[in-house]
């Protein structure tokens, strides 16, 4: 869920060469949320920030509708907006700009913590 289509293919991209499988991308709460209730993905990486809305809110209705938990891509790190983030129950956040590697750990920890270690 990325308001900007070239940074929502950018990680859709990495998202891909990491080996998962991405079902959709979203610019907006409304498609966020058509998205997930029809392919019911493990987890959405989201932006806080959607165009003509807010991806703190999207998350928090992914979570109470289907379950689905969040992992946030975001340059907004202030106190206010992490606390907001804190109370979807995030998977993780990783702050924009961000490496490959950091979201690779990122997406390995929330596969840990939804599905416990793999071996």
């Amino acid at each position: 869920m990325e308001d900007e289509s070239l940074a929502a293919e950018a990680v859709g991209m990495a998202a891909m060469d990491l080996g998962h499988i991405v079902c959709g991308t979203a610019r907006t709460e409304k498609e966020a949320v058509a998205i997930a209730g029809r392919e019911r993905p493990d987890v959405a990486l989201m932006d806080v920030r959607l165009a003509g809305g807010d991806g703190i809110e999207a998350a928090r209705r992914l979570r109470a509708n289907y379950g689905i938990r969040s992992i946030f891509l975001s340059g907004y790190a202030n106190h206010a907006i992490m606390a907001r983030i804190t109370e979807t129950y995030p998977l993780g956040v990783v702050n924009k700009p961000y490496s490959l590697a950091q979201l690779k750990l990122a997406l390995d920890l929330a596969a840990r913590r939804l599905h416990g270690p793999r071996g």
